[in-house]
């Protein structure tokens, strides 16, 4: 759920900046060129204002491939507005691709680029967690002898639908990796750009919150399901329900009652944890990784990213030491 930044390190430990990653997901204009080739095959009879604009896709393909966020929200709305309807249509509650937005999507070759390009760009971001949930891993991982079998665990969202806009297909951008649940399970209907992983930190945007902790914990049972609420930290509410709706956040998270019960007991053990002389036998180690050990995730939320549930674990470590703890309690680690 953090944004995804680019300088980040790639899988083998090099440094990953956005000039590189656009200079290689395009090289020498080479996947340009190929989509280029494919699109001047597409059927263009028929209306000049539709005959015009894929001349101008087929004018400014790399442009679109490396496209910001902000960029392909602007193409997403021209589409909605001038051209409704021409590359899809509703069939049955389903996006549908029309004749000439499966001509369109077939040019840009997605199904092919994903077993082979895709996978290298996977390995290049090296995201550890799916931006979207933060409950299930999303690797790459390289097995054999010689390490020749690729394995990226993960699918790629696309968070503008390539149904709807096909010409946003294999832009840079618009490729979300994340879990299979959240790919498949997301609607085709558009997200607010406040969620897009490129563009914002999604885990700044609301924070998880147990509905009433105390009455959940009461006794010994462990509860199985919880009431897990999503709180905007912004005047996002809409587009946070949105959010949380297309990627089912509330039905997932509320399983977790283990979970939360064993974050609000170990945060009820703060003067424990906050005691460094406790701790004695972990030479050297600094207060921020003896809460790591304490918290079983990371505590930063800039590292949400690296392992799942963490920003479920970290919203509600805080919850507890609210209800628990004065703030003046609250030591910064």
């Amino acid at each position: 759920m953090n944004r995804i930044l680019l300088e980040r390190e790639c899988f083998d430990g090099s440094v990953l900046s956005k000039k590189s990653l656009e200079s290689w997901y395009d090289t020498n204009n080479k996947l340009s060129d190929a989509i280029k080739q494919k699109i001047q095959k597409v059927h263009r009879k028929g209306k000049k204002k539709i005959e015009s604009l894929l001349r101008e896709i087929e004018d400014n393909i790399h442009k679109l491939l490396l496209s910001s966020p902000e960029e392909l929200e602007l193409w997403t709305i021209r589409i909605d507005k001038d051209y409704p309807d021409i590359f899809s249509h509703k069939k049955k509650g389903k996006e549908t691709s029309t004749k000439l937005g499966k001509e369109l999507l077939d040019a840009f070759h997605y199904d092919y680029y994903r077993k082979n390009k895709l996978v290298e760009l996977a390995k290049k971001l090296n995201i550890k967690t799916c931006p979207y949930c933060n409950m299930h891993y999303t690797l790459f991982a390289e097995e054999g002898v010689n390490k020749t079998d690729s394995l990226a665990k993960f699918q790629f969202d696309h968070f503008y639908d390539k149904c709807k806009y096909p010409m946003l297909s294999m832009s840079l951008y618009n490729l979300i990796p994340s879990c299979a649940v959240c790919n498949q399970g997301k609607s085709t209907r558009k997200l607010s750009l406040s969620f897009h992983p490129y563009h914002s930190d999604i885990c700044k945007q609301f924070r998880f919150e147990l509905h009433d902790p105390i009455g959940s914990f009461c006794g010994e049972k462990i509860q199985d399901s919880i009431n897990v609420d999503l709180i905007p930290k912004t005047n996002n509410k809409s587009e946070l329900d949105d959010f949380a709706k297309s990627f089912h956040l509330k039905s997932l998270y509320q399983r977790h009652g283990d979970i939360a019960q064993e974050v609000f007991d170990k945060a009820y053990e703060y003067p424990y944890y906050s005691n460094s002389n406790n701790f004695k036998w972990l030479t050297n180690a600094s207060p921020k990784y003896i809460k790591r050990l304490w918290m079983g995730t990371y505590a930063d939320e800039n590292e949400i990213e690296k392992r799942p549930m963490t920003k479920f674990i970290q919203d509600l470590w805080e919850q507890a030491l609210r209800i628990k703890v004065s703030p003046e309690d609250i030591l910064e680690l």
